[in-house]
Parts: structure tokens; C-alpha cells; sequence
């Protein structure tokens, strides 16, 4: 079976606040890492964030991410080098020409209250959030007619269609969750599951004082632990009201983990500090300028491919991100190399040939003020990213060496994301959180009939239509490389987007203490899986 198949200065004034949160958060808990007798370790995680929906059908927080998906189970989990690979799925396949992905599930799954975790559990889990519509899950589930469990470790979802990515999707963003303890709420979109946890993760929540620590306990029966059990038996998250109090919590000892990356600005802080290591993971996400093709202006490639040569990417990486960045050429994250296109050329940083482009596009300066006259266009950016912010001031002034006319409007965020996602705008700056799988990513960004999708450009264009739905319904892995690497070079060409950059992710730890960490690429992910936790081990 192939692959596919298979699978700063602020800081001292922020010095009382933590010595008193750090008492309030200490209290009565002893010493940090102490040990109550072989394996009773407890790893401190920092927050800034509370948990605020410990339902794992229908959260979208990353807290909440955190702590739920340590507890519940998906069907596949992403590793190191953004690779789905089993979790409560040993394996899946697709059949019926893909209309059937069959997933077959480990048997040594157990919730925490003993009962075993079955196809039962996954069933439920799919069809409840199928019928009250939860989460981010519901959409991938869109194409499923019904779901056969003929077993306790098989599950049939029969679709309407073959669709590649519907088992890597569903497997890695699905939580299961036990069907004897949510059936019995009733409406599962209103269970707050907010005490007595039941869970079969590494690690099952204990208790939870908003504001303060979220306490997790080893779960002995998880599968994938080391022999003889994970050597973390507590995992303890403080919450800390901003990421500069977390630094200086992890400085002092307080914690073992910033939960959260540590900024670009804060990464040279820390490598005078023997004991603090820092760990580089992965991103599924990356910064990109998008161009509304419904703009009479930018619905010419000429247009956009000059814009394209505006953009002088490695200058901005040197000195908005400060070198903490990977430059990428087409839509494709370069995490994902065997889908990555290392043919395409990145548009070069030529504004003279950016201006000789749109001169034969029809553009021309007739009052020679130095702007080509009608080609005025709006650039929105989200004011809470300074780096975006930053980008958007340079791309302006490089596009006026070009003749274009650029204004930029970095608005708060639930403005931006209003106005990209009605197409209230011309250009868009803005940063891609978390695509876990390209052929989804493609069919979300630029697929004109794809409902709940995020095709902000609002591009119609049939040849890319058919050449997603062709690659779409490809279930033999080497036939869909070839077929979104051909997206990927038509996209390229089209100049839809101009990516920008893949910003590097760095999570800080106290190396000193630990060791072990096996880190899943993305902010979301981090050091924080369940899997990761359970691979933790104390420095002896």
C-alpha cells in the first residue's frame, strides 16, 4: 500500500506581577518539577490564554486545542515532518474507486473509565457533528452519505464523491470522543463537558481554576507512551496575563514550557541563557499578499504579475522578520516538499519591469507625475500583525518605484477579516494559520464552487476548476502529486497570490529539567501534543 494510503525594556517593571502570580500559582504545590516518588513529575506549561470550551466537537481555540487534543483522540496525527501517521487509526484505504475511505482502529484504545474506545465512538463523533454542524469538522464531512462500523475497529465513510484529502483531513482534525458519555447529554452542541472528564489521550484533565492552572494526569493505558508510561506524570498549564510575564517566568524557573512561540524580537534574549533551549518547528501556515480578481485592475495578469515584482521578499524577511524566515515561490508551503514545485522561478524584484509590464497591459503616465494614471488600488492589512503592518509600508514604497499607486489600510482585525471575506477590498495582506494538507488548501483557496471556502481572491476561472476537481477525485498518491504540483505552477503563473514568507516557529523549554519533546509543526501544535507530552522525560 503506498503512502498515500498508508498513510525588553518592559520587563522589569512586570517583576512584581509575577513574583505575585508566581506565589499565587505555587501555593500549596511544592517545589517546581518535584517528584512524589518514581514518575511522578510535573511538567509547567505558560499560557496567556483560559480554556473556553472544553467541548472538542465544536472548540476552534488553541488553548482549548491544547488540552483537548491531549485528551481525545484523533484517527491520524501530523508528525515532525508534516506527515499524517496513526493515531487511533492503525491504517486506512480508500475503495469503491475512492468512494469508500475505510479506516481500521487500534484495540488498545481505552477511556479512562475503562471502557474501550470503538467504531461506535467514531461514528457518534462524526455524526453529531454532522447534524449540528461543529466546528471546522463539519465542512470536511460535507461529502459523506453515511458512516458502516461492521465492527468495533472498522469505519466505512461512504461519500457522494472521491475526494483525496477527505481521510487525512477528517483523520487529523476529528477529535473522538466517548459516545457513552456524550450521548447522555443530549444536545451535544450545548455540553459544556466542563467536569468529571472522560478521555483515552495521553493525558486526562483533572481540574480547571480559570485564570490560574489547568492540572492533567497521565493516562496510563495510553498506547503510544514509552514502556513503562510516560515519565510526566502531571502536566500542569499557568495561565500568565501576557507573553513578556511568561518569558520571565520561564527565566525565573516557574515554568518548564512557554506554551506559546517566542517572538522574533525575543529570540537573541534567550541564548545567553544556558538553561533555556530553544526548539525550531515547523509551519503550516505562511504570509502572503492576495490580489481580488473581481478588480478591473487585478483581474489582469499582467497586472498581478507585476505587483508580483514589487515585492521584494528577501529584503523583507532581513529586516521586517529580522532573518526569522523561509522565503516560498508558489502557493504550497515548502513543509509540504513532495508537493512543494522546486521548478517554479520566484518572480524577480525588478520595478522598472514591473512598469514595463503594465505599460503593455495599456497603463501609461500621460500628465507625467511619475504614477500610471487610473491605477490606484487599496492594500488592507490586519493593524494586529506589526509584521504584516511593516510589510504593507514597504511594498507600498517599492510599488511607487513601479508607477502603481498603493494605499495601505491596516485596520483591527475583525474589520480586515470582515472585508477579505465579502471581497470589500484590492489587495490583502494577511498570514495563513494552519493547512495541514495541500490539496485541500488549493481547493479551498480556488475552487469557484466550493462552498464555506476561502477563495478570497473570488477567482472564476474554469481551466483551475477542472484542474482541482481532477486532482481532487486522484486517490493514487503519485498521480495527485503530479496533479496539485500542476496547480501549484498554474496558480504561479496566474500571479493569484504573491507569497511572501513561511515565518520560522520557535518554542522555548528548560532544558535543564527536560528532555524528549517531539514537536508537531504549526503554533498550534508546538510541543504541546498529547504525543509529545507523553515522550517527555526528566533530565537526570
Amino acid at each position: 500500500m503506498n503512502r498515500g494510503k498508508r498513510w525588553s525594556a518592559a520587563v522589569v517593571g512586570l517583576v512584581a506581577t509575577v513574583v505575585l502570580a508566581s506565589c499565587a500559582l505555587n501555593e500549596g504545590n511544592g517545589e517546581p518539577g518535584a517528584s512524589g516518588g518514581a514518575g511522578a513529575t510535573t511538567l509547567r506549561i505558560g499560557t496567556t490564554t483560559d480554556v473556553a470550551n472544553f467541548n472538542p466537537l465544536q472548540s476552534l481555540s488553541k488553548t482549548d486545542n491544547w488540552i483537548l487534543n491531549a485528551m481525545y483522540p484523533h484517527l491520524l496525527r501530523i508528525d515532525g515532518n508534516a506527515r499524517k501517521v496513526p493515531e487511533l487509526a492503525q491504517k486506512y484505504e480508500y475503495q469503491d474507486g475512492g468512494k469508500k475511505a475505510v479506516f481500521t482502529l487500534r484495540d488498545d484504545f481505552v477511556w479512562s473509565d475503562g471502557k474501550p474506545v470503538t467504531s461506535a465512538d467514531v461514528k457518534y463523533s462524526a455524526e453529531m457533528i454532522m447534524k449540528h454542524e461543529l466546528g471546522n469538522v463539519a465542512a470536511k464531512l460535507g461529502m459523506v452519505e453515511s458512516i458502516d462500523t461492521p465492527d468495533d475497529t472498522t469505519v466505512t465513510f461512504d461519500l457522494e464523491r472521491p475526494y483525496a484529502p477527505f481521510a487525512e483531513g477528517v483523520g487529523f482534525w476529528m477529535a473522538i470522543v466517548p459516545k457513552h458519555v456524550f450521548e447522555k447529554a443530549g444536545d451535544v452542541s450545548k455540553f459544556a463537558n466542563d467536569s468529571e472528564w472522560v478521555g483515552a489521550g495521553a493525558y486526562i484533565l483533572q481540574s480547571a481554576t480559570p485564570g490560574q492552572r489547568y492540572v492533567m494526569k497521565r493516562n496510563d493505558q495510553y498506547p503510544y507512551a514509552p514502556k513503562g508510561g510516560a515519565a510526566v506524570e502531571t502536566v500542569e498549564y499557568r495561565v500568565y496575563p501576557d507573553v513578556n510575564t511568561m518569558q520571565l517566568a520561564l527565566r525565573n524557573g516557574d515554568i518548564d514550557l512557554m506554551g506559546t512561540p517566542v517572538p522574533a524580537s525575543a529570540v537573541a534574549s534567550f541564548s545567553g541563557d544556558q538553561k533555556i533551549k530553544l526548539q525550531e518547528v515547523g509551519s503550516l501556515g505562511f504570509a502572503h499578499i492576495t490580489y481580488n480578481v473581481s478588480n478591473k485592475h487585478l483581474a489582469k495578469q499582467k497586472v498581478r504579475q507585476a505587483l508580483s515584482m514589487v515585492v521584494d521578499t528577501q529584503s523583507i524577511i532581513e529586516t521586517v522578520l529580522q532573518g526569522e524566515a523561509e522565503p516560498m515561490v508558489g502557493p504550497i508551503s515548502p513543509i509540504f516538499d513532495e508537493y512543494d514545485n522546486t521548478g517554479l522561478k520566484p518572480y524577480p524584484f525588478d520595478p522598472a519591469g514591473a512598469r514595463k509590464l503594465l505599460e503593455e497591459a495599456g497603463y501609461a503616465d500621460e500628465n507625467g507625475d511619475g504614477k500610471l494614471d487610473g491605477l490606484n488600488l487599496e492594500m488592507v492589512c490586519d493593524q494586529s500583525n506589526p509584521n504584516l503592518t511593516r510589510v504593507a509600508q514597504v511594498v507600498r514604497e517599492d510599488a511607487a518605484k513601479a508607477g502603481v499607486e498603493l494605499t495601505a489600510s491596516c485596520v483591527e482585525r475583525n474589520t480586515f477579516l470582515s472585508r477579505t471575506k465579502s471581497g470589500d477590498y484590492d489587495i490583502d495582506v494577511s498570514q495563513w494559520a494552519v493547512f495541514d494538507n495541500p490539496m485541500d488548501q488549493l481547493r479551498s483557496t480556488y475552487l469557484s464552487s466550493n462552498p464555506g471556502g476561502i477563495n478570497y481572491n473570488l477567482v472564476k476561472d474554469d481551466k483551475l476548476d477542472d484542474l482541482i476537481d481532477a486532482a481532487a477525485g486522484t486517490t493514487e498518491h503519485e498521480q495527485l502529486v503530479t496533479r496539485v504540483t500542476e496547480i501549484d505552477a498554474y496558480v504561479h503563473d496566474q500571479a493569484l497570490l504573491t507569497p511572501l514568507y513561511v515565518e520560522k516557529i520557535r518554542f522555548a523549554y528548560d532544558g535543564s529539567k527536560f528532555t524528549g519533546f517531539q514537536p508537531s509543526p504549526s503554533d498550534l501544535l508546538g510541543m504541546v501534543t498529547g504525543f509529545s507530552l507523553s515522550q517527555v522525560k526528566p533530565v537526570t
